[in-house]
This record gives structure tokens, C-alpha cells and sequence, in this order.
């Protein structure tokens, strides 16, 4: 079994990520109060009577994001890269964590720089991936996943062969991992929750649901591998030397899905269609979060437009699509058993091309590849109703 820093699950959110990576640059996160942490990110960080490090420097550290250094918390190369706006994604971010995440853990006790390493994220996401291209039901349950991580004493350098005969005999991982010690089994979902955050990926009552087509999924599988190398002599050591791989924005080229997303990004509404934008698309492309969201709150109203679809084209169930209000950058956030719907709203297809061509003018105009955190996405996307209502009130 793997641990991981349980109960703080919103933490490990990419935008609670980017903000607090931001801090990082410019304060000690060992010394900061909890009064400075908070007014920076916008997060609460309890207890009142603790400073923030001693609760949160595990999240801090699995993340990559720190390392002590003489009594110093010293922002790491991906700290770096998650404070620039637009660097990098969280398709990058979450994927490279898959791959550098071990157990044991240099953030967790236990770690020693000669022990018999496992990738226990890469061992779920490539057993995702291959019953995603061989499969009929692309999906699996947290405790399968579980089960299957104990089962196979994978690492995470296994081939597709492998992957492809454990998905193929997953009768019995059910039942290991509901057999898992309830600390440490808790700890192990919760980690799968932070790895939900991929676009092509989220979680509903305890199942993760991937959406990929099967070729776009061997191809991630085939290009992702364990982060190796020669470990460092230290636990902190060792978080500054993996961190320094991601100093390029990630150990691959950019994660493209383009046999899922058919179409192309232009002809979401966006101009051009770099990194963040792909991202964006893959998500609100995402048919499984799609069916669940629609199944969750059936309308067919357009949030921008109020434009009802279903009296529009009676003779179609529903013709709208689903907008993601968080940047560009980011992934779906996980809350409690769930993907949360509070970051979708359903748009028409007419006013999503236009929300998004609304979107790239204010990038262009503020100089920006993106939004600096989730207020100023919600915010820009408030300004596009308001210019609606205003247009037709004129």
C-alpha cells in the first residue's frame, strides 16, 4: 500500500498549487503565518495556533514544490514553473507527479535513498489507460485500483502486455482492496482523487472514468516511465533533483489527445490553440463528464444567453455544451467522493465559440496566456454575460 497526506484533499487542487507556489518565491513557507498564507492563496490553512508548515509541509513537499535546506523552506525548478501563468498545465503537472511519485515517499517517513521503489500514481494511471484501449468499460473503482496496485506488485516500468493481462484478470481486485487497512487504504484514495484531476479523467461515486480514444490512450501509456536516476543522499535532496527534471515544463512534449478531440481547437472558438487551450477543450469534451453533469442537472438552458435549446430544436433532446470556468491551465477539481460540477455551466454551442473568442481578446489585450488563478477566470467569464445583457438591453 502507498500513503499520502490524507484529509487535505482541496490543497492539492492545481490552482491551491499555482498560488501557493507563487508565495514560495518570495517567502520562507516554513516561517510564514497562517494570516500571510491565507491572505496569498485564499485558503484556510488550520489551526489558528499553528503556522501553516507544521500541517501542510507534506502537501507542500509531496507536490514538489519545497525542500528544507538549513532551516529554510527553498521554492523548487517546479514551483518555478507552476507561479509563471500559462507555463505549464495541469495535465503536465499531474502527469510528471505520476511519474516521480514513489513509495516510499522523500515527503513521508520511511524514505531511504537504497529501498525497492514503486510508482504506485504511474502503476493506476497506465492500468487506466490500458483498460481504456482494451476494454469495454473504460473505468474502474478507487478500490479496484487499489486492489490492483497490491495484487500485481507492479512498479510502474511494466510494458502494455502486462498492463493489458492485469486489466484482463481484475476479477479479484475488488476484494483486495476492500481489504486494505482503512488509514492507509483512505490515504491511497485520496491520492487517486489529486491524479483526477488529468482532463481525460474524473471520479464519480468512488469510479474513475477515463475518456480517451483507445489509440490516444496507448499512446500516453507509451510515453510515460517512472522518473529513475540516482537518488540523492537525502530526503530534500532527493525532492530538489526530481524537481529539476521538470524544468523544461515537463519530462515529454505536451500530452495531445488528437484522436479524442476530433475536432479542432480553432473550432471550439479559440484562435489558436496552444497548450492551455487543449487542455481546456479536452475537458469540456470529456463525455463522461458530460453525461454525468447533464444526468445531475438536466437543463437545456444557456447560461449566457438563456437561449432554451429544447423549445429552440424541440426535436433534439438537448443541444448544449459544457463550459469550464477555471483557467485555461487547469483540471477539474475533486470534492469529496465526486468531480464537482461547481466550476461547469452549460452554454449554448453559439455563446461557447463566443465566450471563448471573448476569452482570447482579453488575453491578447492583457498580455496574459492565461488566467492568474480561479477569481479572475470567473470573473472574465462574468464580463461576457454583463456584455451580453448589455448588447441586448441597448
Amino acid at each position: 500500500m502507498w500513503h499520502w497526506d490524507q484529509g487535505r484533499l482541496a490543497y492539492f487542487d492545481f490552482d491551491a498549487l499555482r498560488a501557493v507556489s507563487q508565495f514560495a518565491l518570495n517567502h520562507d513557507l516554513k516561517t510564514a503565518s497562517r494570516a500571510q498564507l491565507e491572505a496569498a492563496t485564499g485558503f484556510p490553512f488550520w489551526p489558528s495556533d499553528y503556522v501553516p508548515w507544521r500541517n501542510y509541509s507534506r502537501v507542500f513537499k509531496s507536490c514538489l514544490l519545497v525542500s528544507e535546506h538549513q532551516g529554510v523552506a527553498v521554492p523548487s525548478a517546479v514551483a518555478a514553473i507552476l507561479a509563471h501563468v500559462g507555463a505549464v498545465t495541469s495535465d503536465e503537472y499531474f502527469h510528471f507527479l505520476a511519474e516521480a511519485s514513489t513509495e516510499p515517499n522523500p515527503a513521508l517517513n520511511g524514505w531511504l535513498p537504497h529501498a525497492a521503489f514503486r510508482y504506485p500514481l504511474l502503476v493506476v494511471l497506465k492500468y487506466l489507460l490500458a483498460k481504456c484501449a482494451v476494454s469495454a468499460d473504460p473505468s474502474a473503482s478507487v478500490r479496484e485500483l487499489i486492489g490492483m496496485y497490491e495484487a500485481t506488485g507492479f512498479v510502474g516500468d511494466e510494458d502494455d502486455t502486462a498492463f493489458i493481462a492485469a486489466v484482463q484478470g481484475s476479477a479479484g481486485f475488488e476484494q483486495v482492496g476492500a481489504q486494505a487497512p482503512s488509514t492507509i487504504g483512505r490515504q491511497a484514495a485520496e491520492s487517486i482523487k489529486v491524479l483526477c484531476q488529468i482532463s481525460y479523467l474524473n471520479v464519480r461515486a468512488g469510479r474513475v472514468n477515463i475518456d480517451l480514444n483507445s489509440k490516444d490512450a496507448q499512446n500516453v501509456f507509451n510515453d510515460l516511465s517512472p522518473v529513475a536516476g540516482l537518488r540523492a543522499t537525502t530526503s530534500d535532496a532527493e525532492i530538489v533533483r526530481i524537481a529539476q527534471l521538470f524544468s523544461a515544463g515537463s519530462t515529454h512534449d505536451f500530452f495531445d489527445y488528437p484522436n479524442t478531440v476530433i475536432n479542432d481547437v480553432v473550432e471550439s472558438g479559440f484562435v489558436e490553440g496552444g497548450k492551455v487551450a487543449k487542455t481546456h477543450v479536452t475537458i469540456e469534451r470529456n463525455t463522461a463528464l458530460r453525461k454525468a453533469f447533464f444526468a445531475a442537472h438536466p437543463t437545456t438552458i444557456c447560461d449566457v444567453c438563456a437561449l432554451d435549446t429544447k423549445a429552440t430544436y424541440p426535436w433534439t433532446e438537448r443541444v448544449m455544451d459544457l463550459h469550464h470556468l477555471l483557467p485555461l491551465c487547469s483540471g477539474t477539481r475533486v470534492v469529496g467522493q465526486n468531480t464537482t460540477f461547481l466550476d461547469l455551466v452549460p452554454l449554448c454551442p453559439t455563446c461557447h465559440r463566443a465566450v471563448h473568442r471573448y476569452y482570447g481578446r482579453w488575453f491578447n489585450d492583457n498580455g496574459q496566456a492565461d488566467f492568474a488563478g480561479r477569481d479572475e477566470a470567473i470573473s472574465v467569464y462574468g464580463l461576457v454575460k454583463q456584455n451580453f445583457l448589455g448588447l441586448i438591453h441597448a
